[in-house]
């Protein structure tokens, strides 16, 4: 909150009148803070960017994306065993009477355009991201048969997805002005491309994991730099710096997320006392509320999905893997599936106690819920439940969105 804002608004009530009290001074600076302080409140918590890349694509997918994959792999263009399609980009098109054009990864072509940042530039030499004037650049309306047409454009980095898309040209009316050119962040999308590839999630993932550390999209990109500097790749500061990734702010969003597309169902209210517990500095309760849910989280899923739910969890789990694998779409990598699976069936999680050689640093389910264990309770393991919740959330999200049955 800036003291500037709430000194604009504190005047705004006294010079309209608008103030509960409005000549006095301080009463309507508490006014003006109040509001300030409910309006930063609501900018933290809103979620309406991730409402409209989730739900728009959770409609998409099963109607037109899947059965698109269907006649490429009747017409030889997909193979049946490359299935599921690990979908890095996503174009449709809608250009009625004509039926919708779903173009995928290497079929997706776009036009950007935007300022010069140089000025040698000569007709045919090829363009970089580097090239253009940062914020400058926008996104050219895909055409058909040079008339503009109603699109959605999707991209997907690691785990992280970006949409856009315009539906203005297919209203009864369309407007007879140019097409909108949105911007298009060409040069953040670039960057965190070549971030990526410079920092590979396996080789990340795979050394947080002997840590204790369950996956995430949260470590990129600032672990990533934290761990390149002196001293930043010990895992005292590995842990300070996820720590300081993961607060409160952080977990009220994803709380309101869960909330609003039912991700946990049921289990909803347990995940967020166990965030409540952590955020208040209780460890123990946010452990002990936490780990009784993964089984049950996993079960139900497969369960409600059509799977069968066996006695040993290690057998439900494999099921779960092959659910979503059996999809004809993946959003994210394959190699995070199987990090997500591996981290709670091969790592400390599933372990004997026994194996367990510092009960403080390893995520383990057995010695917390059979009582094994005592002197556990740390921010840095009760975090790392949470960050395994907040990973199997995002698995689940992803299917639900590809399944059609996103709330």
């Amino acid at each position: 909150m800036i003291e500037n804002d709430i000194r604009t608004r504190a005047y705004f009530h006294f010079e309209n009148r608008t103030g509960k009290n409005w000549g006095d001074s301080a009463a309507n600076w508490s006014q003006a803070e109040a509001e300030e302080m409910a309006l930063a409140t609501a900018r933290a918590l809103d979620i309406s960017g991730e409402l409209f890349t989730f739900r728009p694509l959770s409609r998409m997918i099963p109607l037109l994306v899947v059965p698109s994959i269907d006649e490429k792999v009747a017409n030889g263009v997909i193979s049946a065993t490359t299935l599921p399609v690990e979908i890095r980009r996503l174009q449709i098109l809608w250009h009625p009477p004509v039926a919708p054009v779903v173009q995928l990864n290497d079929e997706v072509q776009i036009i950007v355009e935007g300022l010069p940042a140089r000025t040698d530039i000569k007709p045919g030499d090829p363009i970089y991201a580097s090239d253009m004037v940062p914020g400058s650049e926008h996104l050219v309306p895909p055409t058909i048969n040079g008339s503009s047409v109603k699109y959605l454009l999707f991209f997907s980095s690691f785990m992280d997805l970006t949409v856009y898309f315009d539906f203005a040209p297919n209203a009864p009316v369309p407007s007879p002005e140019a097409p909108r050119m949105p911007r298009f962040e060409l040069q953040k999308l670039a960057a965190r491309s070549d971030f990526i590839q410079a920092n590979p999630p396996e080789t990340l993932l795979a050394r947080l994991k002997h840590l204790g550390w369950p996956p995430s999209p949260t470590y990129y990109p600032s672990l990533v730099q934290t761990m390149a500097q002196p001293g930043g790749d010990t895992p005292e500061m590995i842990a300070s710096t996820i720590i300081a990734l993961h607060g409160a702010e952080y977990w009220r969003k994803r709380i309101v997320l869960w909330k609003e597309l039912l991700i946990f169902a049921t289990r909803t209210p347990y995940v967020c006392k166990a965030i409540d517990e952590y955020l208040e500095g209780d460890y123990v309760s946010a452990i002990y509320v936490a780990v009784p849910q993964f089984e049950g989280i996993i079960n139900d899923y497969v369960r409600s999905s059509g799977g069968a739910v066996a006695r040993e969890f290690r057998s439900t789990l494999s099921e779960f893997a092959r659910l979503i694998e059996s999809r004809k779409v993946l959003l994210f990598p394959r190699f995070v599936l199987k990090l997500v699976v591996d981290f709670i069936e091969s790592g400390s999680f599933w372990n004997n106690t026994s194996r367990i050689a510092d009960p403080k640093q390893e995520v383990n389910r057995h010695g917390i819920a059979h009582g094994v264990f005592t002197g556990f309770e740390t921010q840095e393991l009760a975090l790392k439940f949470l960050i395994l919740i907040d990973c199997v959330a995002f698995v689940l999200l992803q299917d639900q969105l590809v399944r059609g049955v996103l709330n």
